[in-house]
Order: structure tokens, then sequence, then C-alpha cells
């Protein structure tokens, strides 16, 4: 019997053993960098255009900027308009440059005569001073364009000179040629004074007419988008 009772109690202890908690040290990938880089004042959206490679296209980036809901920046109406191609075709290079590409397979598409395609528009932040945000627009492949944002501080008692913003994306579809698309807003918190807070709470993707609730309560925000022509 104590014998059965060891056999038991030594089977019980190896049934402990084999299904422990164990806990085991990894290689953190580009992933576990996404909180640290946020807290830190970095940001990115991006968003897909692919839809636009079977023709060529000039794609504008535009800032706009509203105070108390109204628009008193546009800069699609500056002296300085920058825009990129959507891509780059072997055609557009010299007969010697356009031989090489052939020969050597340099190219997107070699069938379609495409030599490199944008296919990603991104949108990135990077921390700056507390009273500027960073920019970077991009077109993958093709192009860059960077730009400071000028910011206001809150003017609630509590966070009075603070400089608090966030981010929302707009839901967007379908792109018009010659119009403004609005991809993403960077704006203030508010002070609700129900509740004597900041916030900046609403809707998780903004409506394209700029009819969201959310933005009427915020007090200074930019719109950043694109406006896109056939070349």
């Amino acid at each position: 019997m104590r014998h059965l009772i060891f056999i038991i109690f030594t089977g019980t202890i190896f049934s402990i053993n084999v299904n422990a908690q164990v806990i085991k040290r990894t290689e953190p990938d580009l992933s576990d960098y996404i909180p640290l880089l946020n807290a830190a004042g970095y940001e990115v959206f991006t968003f897909d255009i692919a839809s636009l490679k079977d023709e060529t296209y000039n794609i504008q980036f535009t800032i706009r900027e509203y105070t108390e809901g109204t628009l008193v920046y546009d800069s699609s109406k500056s002296d300085f308009v920058f825009s990129i191609t959507n891509r780059t075709m072997i055609s557009d290079f010299p007969e010697e440059s356009q031989k090489k590409i052939l020969s050597e397979g340099l190219a997107y598409d070699l069938a379609k005569g495409i030599y490199t395609l944008g296919e990603k528009i991104s949108i990135g932040f990077t921390p700056s001073a507390d009273s500027l945000k960073t920019v970077t627009m991009s077109i993958e492949n093709m192009g860059s364009l960077q730009r400071s944002l000028s910011l206001k501080p809150l003017t609630a008692s509590k966070w009075k000179g603070k400089f608090m913003y966030g981010y929302r994306p707009f839901k967007v579809s379908d792109i018009q040629l010659g119009c403004f698309t609005p991809l993403l807003m960077v704006g203030s918190y508010w002070y609700d004074d129900k509740f004597d807070i900041v916030r900046f709470c609403g809707e998780n993707e903004l409506s394209v007419d700029l009819s969201s609730e959310m933005l009427s309560l915020i007090p200074h925000y930019y719109v950043i988008g694109i406006i896109v022509t056939k070349e």
C-alpha cells in the first residue's frame, strides 16, 4: 500500500511539473517597439493607393488648418505646392537607360513598362518642440515632403499652456480627381466643463465632409490630405 501511495504521489508531482507555467526571454521584434515610439511622440498612418497603378497621376499633398471650425489656411493656395507622381515609366528615361533597365530587369513591371510604383501613402509624425509637430508625407518609392505644424496651447486653467494633440483618420474610399481628399486630422484636445477635464474622444473615423460632431468640439486642428490629378 505504501508503495502504491508513493507511485501515485510521484505521478502527481510529475504531472504538476509537466503542466507548470513558464516564461522565457525572447528577442523583441519591430512591433514591440511601437508602444515605445508612440509614447515618445512617433506616429504613422498609411493609406493604400494601389488602385491608381494603371495610370500616372500627380498627387499633391495638402494641409488645411482650422480654428473654431473656420478654415484659416490652405497650402494648395500658397506659393509652395508639392506634388509627386504615383509612378515612373521606363519610357521616361533616355534610350540608353531604357536598354539597361530592360536588360537587367530593374523595374516594377517590365510588361507594363512601369519602372517604379508607389502603392502606399504614409503620413508620419516625429517629436519636436512642444509648440510644433513635424509631419512627413510620403509615397513609397517616389518621394516625401516634411512640414512643421504650429500647435496652440490649451487655455483651461488646470492645463493652461499645455500642448495636447491627437489624431483621427477619415473614412475614405473613392478618389475624385481634382478634389481635395482628406486623410487625417491632427487636432487639439478640448475642455469639457461638465466634467472639468480635457478630452479627445469621438468618432474613430471622421466623415470626409467634415460633418463629424467631434470636429465641432475641437478648437484647433489640421486636415492633411491629397489632391489627385491626371498627368
